[in-house]
């Protein structure tokens, strides 16, 4: 084996990382994205004796399980949204014709009085990529395995956001109630927040939704890369959009420090804090007032379907924390654990034909619930230095963005995850 350095080491994590998404855009082979020191069984060997020695060890470590799970399965994954995109099914309602399971999903998005038709042929439909998806994570265990290690060690930031998860199911339990969501249909309904329409730009773009923020400090200086954004179908789709504007800023910014396994936090839990703190932006009212011009009497009924919308992502973000464990731990624990967990995460029974498929898990997921928290913890700080506008204040989006000039997040602690859920679960009690 070639003698390693963990400075040289790092830039070659970077180039690698680097190397995988300019594939992945184009849609190129991901077989040879990697050197073939970083897939030699002795460099991770080598990485782990390292561990008392170097401090940038364990951080390297954890970056290289993470590009070999994408150059090993990433292709997996590729075929199974190329399944979604393609594969054809025949559907009697609302029209007899035959449609992938995208295109399915995408009528009952766009169409109100017929989702519910369709959303029936989806489930109806889902069973064969459902088996897809089962095996698919019975391969990533296999691959954990082979390497000596865990997924969750180099997916999930923490092993207190299950129970954390949990927890919100149960301290929502009541508000979730009053949206009175018993179906798919209504989850998506009230998700889109059809009936929050003003103030918001004719079109849904990436200039669009920046312009959105207002202040330029936000994104001065910094080589943002394309993000997408979802179709506008309703507020929701706005909220969506900020969000992955968050994440973009995030990236923009981190991509200024090094080293690389620092300062690009392997969870992506920095990233999906950002995400989250722009994507709740819309949920404040001075927000509503100042960026999309409502009036008073116009606010308070927005905001409630906004909360609405944002209740429903949390839960969705809380069920995926779970469906992975149930995942993992194989068909079985999902047969016999699935009915109740979606029932409470989600107000219905999720078929087990569909689980995976209808809401996936990816590998970093869990993140999305962790960065809802810790946003919420952050947005109330901000309050309370500078005002319910901060997002427009100077001060406060230069104090953001020398934040995203340290290193990558610590691990969240259970304390700071419970003052989190707080301060998310008080934000919307507020509003609803």
């Amino acid at each position: 084996m070639r003698e390693l350095e963990p400075f040289s080491f790092d830039r070659a994590l970077q180039s690698s990382a680097r190397e995988l998404e300019r594939r992945k855009r184009t849609g190129e082979s991901l077989q040879d994205a990697l050197p073939d020191y970083l897939v030699d069984e002795e460099t991770l060997h080598w990485l782990r004796e390292s561990r008392t020695k170097d401090p940038l060890a364990a951080s390297l470590e954890l970056w290289l399980l993470r590009l070999r799970e994408q150059v090993e399965l990433g292709p997996r994954r590729r075929e199974l949204a190329e399944a979604h995109r393609q594969q054809l099914y025949g559907i009697s309602e609302p029209e007899q014709v035959r449609l992938p399971l995208s295109e399915m999903l995408n009528l009952a998005l766009s169409r109100p009085r017929e989702r519910a038709a369709y959303l029936r042929g989806y489930f109806a439909s889902a069973g064969a990529l459902a088996d897809q998806v089962r095996r698919l994570w019975e391969e990533r265990q296999i691959f954990a395995d082979r390497l000596g290690t865990s997924l969750d060690s180099f997916e999930v930031v923490s092993a207190e956001l299950a129970p954390a998860a949990a927890r919100f199911i149960e301290d929502t339990r009541g508000a979730f109630e009053t949206l009175q969501v018993e179906d798919p249909a209504r989850l998506l309904t009230t998700a889109l927040a059809e009936d929050a329409q003003e103030g918001w730009p004719a079109r849904l773009s990436p200039r669009t939704t920046l312009d959105l923020l207002g202040d330029r400090t936000w994104i001065h200086g910094l080589r943002l890369r394309p993000f997408s954004t979802p179709v506008a179908r309703g507020a929701g789709s706005f909220l969506l959009a900020l969000e992955s504007a968050g994440r973009a800023i995030s990236d923009a910014a981190s991509a200024l420090r090094s080293p690389f396994v620092l300062a690009t936090d392997v969870f992506d839990l920095r990233r999906n804090c950002v995400g989250a703190l722009l994507g709740m932006l819309p949920l404040s009212p001075a927000f509503a007032t100042r960026r999309l011009g409502l009036g008073p009497s116009r606010v308070r009924d927005q905001q409630r379907h906004l909360a609405r919308a944002a209740l429903v992502d949390a839960r969705v973000a809380t069920f995926r924390v779970l469906l992975r464990g149930l995942l993992a731990r194989g068909s079985k624990a999902l047969d016999s654990d699935l009915p109740e967990l979606s029932d409470g995460a989600l107000g219905f029974d999720l078929p087990t034909a569909a689980a995976g498929v209808f809401i996936r898990v990816r590998p970093r997921d869990s993140q999305r619930f962790a960065g809802a928290l810790l946003a919420s913890s952050r947005h109330e700080t901000l309050v309370q230095t500078h005002d319910e506008d901060w997002f427009r204040n100077p001060r406060a989006i230069a104090e953001l963005r020398a934040e995203l000039n340290e290193p990558a997040f610590t691990l969240p602690t259970s304390e700071e995850l419970a003052a989190g859920s707080r301060a998310l679960v008080a934000r919307l009690q507020t509003l609803l």
